[in-house]
């Protein structure tokens, strides 16, 4: 492990039915291997245009400081996703670019999406794009609204462990 820190841009999504909970353990987990610089407000997305919390998940994205590179955070990650409560979606890792059949970087829905992009810009707003070459918070202004989602509670909330 080198002495260098990176910083990651990690998207979580989870169930709702105790989404808060998990939520809390994936980010202890993550602290324990790094500092959580910020994290976005929670949203609640709902998969249906019928706005039923039954087919509706929580969504949140987190800026992690980490000592660990792409590839063993890329596999925290994804260990996270196992018991299939939660995915966890690296975004960004520092200023790196990355097209591989097991990972793209940065993420390419990012900034697709106007949930993820909104979050990320409140986790990492001075993050420039590699390929963009906009920064989050500039991109974020020329979204669309995300219809499918609204307010759910403060991510400070999640953190009082």
């Amino acid at each position: 492990m080198s002495s260098a820190r990176h910083t990651a841009l990690i998207h979580v999504a989870l169930e709702l039915v105790g989404g808060v909970e998990k939520g809390k353990d994936i980010l202890e987990s993550l602290a324990a291997r790094g500092d959580l610089v910020s994290i976005s407000s929670v949203y609640k997305r709902y998969l249906t245009r019928e706005r039923l919390d039954s087919s509706a998940r929580l969504e949140f994205v987190i800026r992690l400081e980490t000592l660990w590179g792409v590839d063993q955070v890329l596999h925290l990650a994804l260990s996270l996703c196992e018991s299939g409560t939660a995915e966890l979606t690296l975004l960004a890792f520092d200023n790196l670019i990355l097209m591989s059949p097991r990972l793209t970087l940065p993420y390419p829905q990012m900034h697709q999406d106007p949930l993820i992009i909104r979050c990320s810009a409140e986790a990492w707003g001075h993050y420039e794009h590699p390929i963009y070459h906009k920064n989050l918070s500039e991109i974020s202004k020329t979204a669309a609204p995300a219809q499918q989602a609204e307010f759910y509670m403060q991510g400070k909330s999640l953190v009082d462990f």
